[in-house]
Protein backbone atom coordinates (compact mmCIF):
# COMPACT_ATOMS: atom_id res chain seq x y z
CA UNK A 1 0.00 0.00 0.00
CA UNK A 2 1.33 3.70 -0.23
CA UNK A 3 0.70 5.73 2.29
CA UNK A 4 0.75 9.49 2.29
CA UNK A 5 0.71 10.65 5.86
CA UNK A 6 -0.04 14.54 6.19
CA UNK A 7 0.20 16.95 9.13
CA UNK A 8 -3.16 19.49 9.23
CA UNK A 9 -2.01 22.97 8.86
CA UNK A 10 -1.31 26.13 11.44
CA UNK A 11 -3.87 26.66 13.90
CA UNK A 12 -3.61 29.98 16.75
CA UNK A 13 -2.33 27.10 18.79
CA UNK A 14 0.27 25.92 16.87
CA UNK A 15 1.60 29.75 16.81
CA UNK A 16 1.12 30.19 20.12
CA UNK A 17 3.38 26.67 20.97
CA UNK A 18 0.38 25.06 22.84
CA UNK A 19 -0.09 21.27 23.27
CA UNK A 20 -3.61 21.59 22.03
CA UNK A 21 -4.21 17.55 22.16
CA UNK A 22 -7.84 17.20 23.04
CA UNK A 23 -11.18 17.45 20.88
CA UNK A 24 -12.37 19.33 18.96
CA UNK A 25 -9.07 21.30 19.02
CA UNK A 26 -8.53 24.80 17.08
CA UNK A 27 -9.26 25.50 13.33
CA UNK A 28 -7.02 26.06 10.70
CA UNK A 29 -5.97 29.61 10.99
CA UNK A 30 -6.14 31.88 7.84
CA UNK A 31 -2.34 30.73 7.43
CA UNK A 32 -3.83 27.18 7.65
CA UNK A 33 -6.56 27.27 5.15
CA UNK A 34 -3.98 28.64 2.75
CA UNK A 35 -1.94 25.45 2.98
CA UNK A 36 -4.44 23.27 2.86
CA UNK A 37 -5.67 24.90 -0.39
CA UNK A 38 -1.90 24.50 -1.44
CA UNK A 39 -1.36 20.68 -0.13
CA UNK A 40 -4.69 19.89 -2.47
CA UNK A 41 -2.89 21.46 -5.50
CA UNK A 42 0.40 20.11 -4.83
CA UNK A 43 -1.74 16.46 -4.50
CA UNK A 44 -3.87 17.23 -7.22
CA UNK A 45 -2.29 14.48 -9.84
CA UNK A 46 -1.94 11.96 -6.58
CA UNK A 47 -3.77 9.02 -7.40
CA UNK A 48 -5.97 8.11 -3.98
CA UNK A 49 -8.37 5.86 -3.08
CA UNK A 50 -9.55 6.26 0.36
CA UNK A 51 -8.79 10.23 2.83
CA UNK A 52 -8.66 9.18 6.51
CA UNK A 53 -8.84 11.92 9.11
CA UNK A 54 -8.52 12.45 12.65
CA UNK A 55 -11.72 13.43 14.43
CA UNK A 56 -10.21 17.15 15.23
CA UNK A 57 -11.11 19.91 13.60
CA UNK A 58 -7.89 21.14 12.13
CA UNK A 59 -7.17 17.86 10.74
CA UNK A 60 -10.94 17.43 9.10
CA UNK A 61 -10.54 21.00 7.90
CA UNK A 62 -6.95 20.01 6.00
CA UNK A 63 -8.45 17.07 4.48
CA UNK A 64 -11.61 18.13 3.18
CA UNK A 65 -9.95 19.71 -0.39
CA UNK A 66 -8.43 16.62 -1.00
CA UNK A 67 -11.68 14.85 -0.74
CA UNK A 68 -14.43 16.96 -2.66
CA UNK A 69 -12.36 17.23 -6.32
CA UNK A 70 -12.01 13.44 -6.23
CA UNK A 71 -15.86 12.40 -4.88
CA UNK A 72 -14.16 10.40 -2.29
CA UNK A 73 -15.81 10.65 1.33
CA UNK A 74 -13.72 11.66 4.04
CA UNK A 75 -13.31 8.83 6.72
CA UNK A 76 -12.87 9.97 10.46
CA UNK A 77 -10.99 7.91 12.52
CA UNK A 78 -10.50 8.54 16.36
CA UNK A 79 -7.41 6.03 16.28
CA UNK A 80 -5.67 8.78 13.89
CA UNK A 81 -6.23 11.85 17.18
CA UNK A 82 -3.16 13.39 18.22
CA UNK A 83 -1.21 11.98 21.18
CA UNK A 84 -3.03 12.98 24.42
CA UNK A 85 -0.69 15.80 26.23
CA UNK A 86 -2.90 14.48 29.70
CA UNK A 87 -2.04 17.19 32.24
CA UNK A 88 0.58 19.70 29.69
CA UNK A 89 -3.00 20.44 27.70
CA UNK A 90 -2.70 23.73 26.27
CA UNK A 91 0.60 24.79 28.25
CA UNK A 92 2.98 27.04 26.18
CA UNK A 93 5.96 26.69 28.61
CA UNK A 94 9.55 25.02 27.62
CA UNK A 95 9.63 22.50 30.36
CA UNK A 96 5.77 21.50 29.21
CA UNK A 97 7.52 20.74 25.74
CA UNK A 98 10.07 19.33 26.51
CA UNK A 99 8.39 16.47 29.09
CA UNK A 100 6.21 15.56 26.16
CA UNK A 101 8.54 14.97 23.61
CA UNK A 102 10.39 12.84 25.92
CA UNK A 103 8.01 10.73 26.38
CA UNK A 104 8.17 9.86 22.71
CA UNK A 105 11.67 9.49 22.35
CA UNK A 106 11.17 6.91 25.54
CA UNK A 107 8.56 4.75 23.35
CA UNK A 108 11.20 4.59 20.66
CA UNK A 109 14.38 3.25 23.07
CA UNK A 110 11.59 0.65 23.89
CA UNK A 111 9.84 2.28 26.96
CA UNK A 112 6.09 2.17 25.87
CA UNK A 113 5.07 1.64 29.61
CA UNK A 114 5.77 5.78 29.40
CA UNK A 115 3.59 8.19 29.62
CA UNK A 116 2.27 11.81 30.61
CA UNK A 117 0.54 12.05 33.54
CA UNK A 118 -3.26 11.92 32.38
CA UNK A 119 -1.91 10.61 29.22
CA UNK A 120 -1.72 7.41 27.34
CA UNK A 121 1.47 4.97 27.39
CA UNK A 122 3.14 4.07 24.17
CA UNK A 123 1.71 0.92 23.24
CA UNK A 124 -2.29 2.37 23.30
CA UNK A 125 -0.72 5.52 21.02
CA UNK A 126 0.90 3.28 18.53
CA UNK A 127 -1.38 0.54 18.02
CA UNK A 128 -4.69 2.55 17.70
CA UNK A 129 -2.93 4.59 14.59
CA UNK A 130 -1.66 1.16 13.37
CA UNK A 131 -4.93 -0.58 13.69
CA UNK A 132 -6.56 2.20 11.09
CA UNK A 133 -3.98 1.52 9.05
CA UNK A 134 -3.84 -2.44 8.78
CA UNK A 135 -7.64 -2.27 8.55
CA UNK A 136 -7.19 -0.27 5.40
CA UNK A 137 -5.15 -2.63 4.28
CA UNK A 138 -6.74 -5.57 5.47
CA UNK A 139 -9.98 -3.22 2.92
CA UNK A 140 -7.46 -3.55 0.24
CA UNK A 141 -6.84 0.20 -0.05
CA UNK A 142 -3.75 0.60 -2.45
CA UNK A 143 -3.29 4.36 -2.11
CA UNK A 144 -4.43 6.01 1.13
CA UNK A 145 -4.15 9.65 2.99
CA UNK A 146 -4.07 10.20 6.51
CA UNK A 147 -4.50 13.62 7.68
CA UNK A 148 -3.38 13.68 11.33
CA UNK A 149 -1.09 15.34 14.02
CA UNK A 150 2.73 16.00 13.82
CA UNK A 151 3.25 14.17 17.70
CA UNK A 152 1.91 10.91 16.30
CA UNK A 153 2.77 10.82 12.56
CA UNK A 154 6.25 11.21 13.73
CA UNK A 155 5.82 8.49 16.44
CA UNK A 156 4.44 6.28 14.34
CA UNK A 157 6.79 6.32 11.15
CA UNK A 158 10.03 6.14 13.47
CA UNK A 159 8.37 3.16 15.60
CA UNK A 160 7.49 1.17 11.57
CA UNK A 161 10.36 2.56 10.28
CA UNK A 162 13.05 0.51 7.79
CA UNK A 163 15.26 3.10 6.09
CA UNK A 164 14.44 6.00 9.11
CA UNK A 165 17.16 7.99 11.00
CA UNK A 166 15.84 9.40 13.98
CA UNK A 167 18.26 12.32 13.07
CA UNK A 168 15.37 13.63 11.06
CA UNK A 169 12.34 14.01 14.05
CA UNK A 170 15.36 16.45 15.71
CA UNK A 171 16.91 17.81 11.80
CA UNK A 172 13.46 17.85 9.87
CA UNK A 173 10.07 17.67 12.39
CA UNK A 174 7.03 17.44 10.18
CA UNK A 175 5.56 20.70 9.71
CA UNK A 176 2.02 21.79 8.71
CA UNK A 177 0.32 20.40 5.90
CA UNK A 178 4.34 18.18 5.26
CA UNK A 179 3.67 15.04 3.79
CA UNK A 180 5.48 11.66 4.09
CA UNK A 181 5.11 9.15 1.84
CA UNK A 182 5.55 5.70 2.46
CA UNK A 183 5.56 2.05 0.73
CA UNK A 184 4.27 -1.13 2.81
CA UNK A 185 7.53 -3.46 3.30
CA UNK A 186 7.75 -7.04 5.44
CA UNK A 187 5.24 -7.13 7.98
CA UNK A 188 4.62 -4.21 10.01
CA UNK A 189 7.63 -2.61 8.13
CA UNK A 190 7.37 0.51 5.96
CA UNK A 191 9.65 1.97 3.33
CA UNK A 192 10.03 5.79 3.53
CA UNK A 193 10.37 6.99 -0.21
CA UNK A 194 9.89 10.88 0.88
CA UNK A 195 10.24 12.75 4.22
CA UNK A 196 8.35 16.52 3.26
CA UNK A 197 9.88 16.40 0.09
CA UNK A 198 13.17 15.07 1.05
CA UNK A 199 14.09 11.57 -0.73
CA UNK A 200 15.28 8.61 1.44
Amino acid sequence: MRLLLIRHGETASNVIQALDTAAPGAPLNEVGVAQAEKLALSLGEEKLDAVYSSPLIRAKMTATPLVVPRGLILAEHSGLSEISAGELEMRTDLDAQLAYRDVFFKWLQGDLSAKIPGGEDGRTALDRFGAVVEQAQHDGVESLAVVSHGAMLMTWVASRKSNFDLSLLRDAPMQNTGVAVLESGLGDRWNIESWQGQKL
